[in-house]
């Protein structure tokens, strides 16, 4: 039934029309002429820069974290995204206007022209912030990068930059009183060596002085620099000990031996004795020393006393030996004579010296010994052993002997002549 009426009422309209009206065109018309309300711009741009600015701290924020991630991919996929909310933002703007505005889609009015134009301005900024953030941060990082890269002043030329070093100052141990002390200043800035008095002694940059440390006390080092900070060293210098030299004038024979006494007077104990090519007869650290001479010539005998500071005074004095040892032997004795030092034969020395030794007399004539002895109470009393006779008179004749233990730089055999008288 319900059926039946629809059709009835479609077939009665179809074919059916409307009488033209002139009133209702321009009724209408009037409506299109009437001005819009007017759209309020405060609002407007106020909502519109705040999505701005939230859209643009946002992606600043985003490649600033991102950094390291965005360089590896393509520009393409940022301006995507940055595209994709740009549009978005611009949705939003319309929805909310059209909602606020009641605007028909198919009518726009030139209010709606200049607010779309206004969206392409802003969309096109939201396009070209991020851009520039980016260009920014690229610019930032290869300034990072010219940093990193800059050379470093020791090995560049092109650097005027230069590194400050502390000066070289030389340390030195506690010296004693009249030593030489050498400087040697390898920096580019004079030195200056400050003595107990005050007195001052200067070292020229790059140069090598030799200075005698002429006062007892403390002396300073002191680099001469351009700086704030002082840069010095500190050394002592210490008196040597005091001692004074004794020697005998001449040889002492009351051994047999040669010798020559020499006395050191000090209170220090560190003493040493010294003297050239000749052997001490004594202990070499006592206060007394006494030493062989067997040769002629003139020879140093030196002292050396020394203190608990490592300090040390040296004593010099000058012997001078006319003759060569040879056991002290006579060169002529008389057998008739009643005294018995002038009557036998034999080298004083070995009467003196506990020292095993043989002697014999010899013929210049033909080589024969006439004599013999190994004992220094057992002298020659000018008698040959060949004949059992007493020498001719005014005859010379030549001694020979041999020590079996001679003294350290002593020669073991003697020689000399002898002549009856």
């Amino acid at each position: 039934m319900n059926k039946n009426i629809d059709e009835l009422i479609k077939s009665a309209l179809e074919g059916h029309e409307m009488p033209f009206d002139n009133n209702a065109w321009n009724s209408f018309e009037k409506k299109l002429n009437k001005p819009n309300a007017p759209i309020k711009p405060f609002k407007f741009w106020f909502f519109g820069t705040s999505i701005i600015a939230v859209i643009t701290i946002s992606s600043l924020l985003y490649f600033s974290s991102k950094q390291e991630e965005n360089n590896d991919k393509p520009v393409e996929q940022k301006m995507d995204l940055i595209e994709k909310s740009n549009s978005q933002s611009t949705t939003s703007k319309k929805t909310k206007t059209e909602k606020t505005k009641g605007i028909q889609d198919e009518k726009i009015s030139s209010n709606e022209l200049e607010a779309k134009e206004d969206d392409k301005k802003e969309t096109k900024t939201n396009l070209i912030l991020p851009e520039v953030n980016e260009v920014l941060v690229k610019e930032i990082t290869k300034d990072l990068k010219l940093d990193e890269e800059m050379p470093n002043p020791k090995k560049g030329n092109s650097v005027n930059t230069k590194k400050v070093t502390e000066p070289d100052v030389p340390s030195f141990s506690n010296k004693c009183l009249g030593e030489n002390l050498k400087v040697i200043n390898k920096n580019d800035e004079g030195m200056t060596l400050i003595f107990p008095s005050g007195k001052k002694v200067s070292v020229a940059e790059s140069a090598t002085e030799n200075i005698k440390l002429s006062e007892e006390g403390k002396y300073e080092l002191l680099v001469n620099s351009k700086q704030k900070e002082t840069y010095n060293s500190f050394f002592s210098v210490f008196e040597n000990p005091r001692a004074t030299l004794l020697v005998e004038d001449e040889l002492n024979y009351e051994t047999g031996l040669p010798i020559i006494r020499g006395e050191v007077q000090t209170f220090e104990e560190s003493i040493k004795w010294k003297v050239d090519k000749v052997v001490s007869a004594n202990a070499s650290k006592a206060k007394i020393a006494a030493f062989y001479f067997f040769e002629k010539g003139q020879f140093e005998l030196e002292v050396i006393v020394s203190n608990e500071k490592g300090c040390s005074s040296i004593e010099r004095k000058t012997i001078s030996i006319s003759e060569n040892y040879n056991l002290l032997a006579v060169n002529a004795f008389d057998p008739l004579s009643s005294d018995s030092r002038k009557n036998t034969f034999m080298p004083y020395a070995l009467s003196k010296r506990n020292s095993a030794f043989s002697l014999i007399i010899i013929d210049p004539d033909n080589g024969g010994i006439i004599f013999e002895s190994s004992d220094a109470s057992n002298p020659w009393d000018g008698i040959d052993k060949r004949n059992g006779k007493l020498v001719s008179e005014s005859k010379t004749f030549i001694w020979k002997v041999t020590l079996s233990s001679p003294e350290k730089n002593e020669k073991a055999v003697y020689k000399g002549t002898i002549t009856r008288i």
